[in-house]
């Protein structure tokens, strides 16, 4: 079931790894003219609001800023893991539309192994995800000239996404455990990431929206942050989204192995 779920969303994930990789050698290619922006103009502005932007480091490479411009910021959150939500949204449900979860069950398969090794699949497809802005991003340095990176924060950036898009996973595994049509649940799904981006852009808008940044989870794992200021603060921030994901995960479980299929 978990290589079968993996195949079934192999288009999903493939688009979102060919995206990643397409922006990250347009980034080491264009380099050169970014030299000629006023970057931390961008960083501080109004546009930062929309990308999660902090104040430039001291001795942070362009290269590494313009990744976490175009790629990590919390447009990384409203695309890739827009893309995972939706494959995880639809991953249960569109076998109770299809009838082929009454095939499956009736082997000795229980709803638990069912239901773990879908939500296994996805954070593999996450992975996935994940593995390629890494391998981008290495052979962007290796390819382009001055394309350097300090990997340290690079990597904890990374780890940022990871706890990002493990609670995207638990959220959509719960949605495609409620539901039982396979597109309306990734829709659904992905209206939910769609929320956690605008919570992200209003919040750091205004004061009298500063609330709504509490209840996305760039807020707790603020990746592109990391590359720009070079600085990791309060860490233990990341067991929020972990957390939450965990919690709607089992949520999704306790759901599933109760509910009526067949309704």
């Amino acid at each position: 079931m978990l290589t079968a779920t993996l195949y079934e969303s192999r288009s999903l994930l493939a688009a979102a790894c060919g995206y990643i990789l397409i922006i990250g050698f347009l980034v080491g290619l264009l380099l050169p003219a970014f030299k000629t922006l006023n970057i931390q103009a961008y960083l501080t502005g109004s546009f930062a609001a929309l990308i999660g932007g902090s104040a430039l480091g001291r001795d942070t490479p362009l290269f590494a800023v313009y990744m976490a411009l175009e790629l990590y910021g919390s447009f990384f959150l409203l695309l890739f893991g827009g893309v995972l939500g939706y494959a995880a949204g639809a991953s249960i449900a569109r076998n109770i539309e299809d009838g082929t979860i009454d095939i499956i069950l009736a082997r000795p398969v229980s709803r638990a192994r069912f239901y773990l090794e879908k939500w296994v699949a996805m954070l593999l497809g996450g992975t996935f995800i994940i593995a390629t802005s890494l391998l981008t991003a290495f052979v962007c340095t290796q390819v382009f000239p001055n394309a350097t990176l300090h990997w340290r924060w690079f990597l904890l950036a990374n780890l940022d996404v990871a706890a990002m898009l493990f609670l995207v996973v638990g959220m959509g595994s719960f949605v495609s455990a409620a539901m039982s049509r396979g597109r309306a649940a990734g829709g659904v799904a992905t209206l939910v990431v769609v929320f956690w981006y605008l919570c992200q852009t209003f919040g750091t808008a205004g004061d009298r929206l500063s609330f709504l940044k509490y209840l996305g989870p760039y807020y707790y794992a603020p990746s592109s942050q990391v590359i720009t200021s070079e600085q990791w603060t309060e860490p233990w921030r990341l067991l929020v989204p972990v957390a939450a994901g965990l919690i709607l995960g089992i949520a999704g479980l306790a759901y599933f192995q109760r509910r009526d299929i067949t309704s």
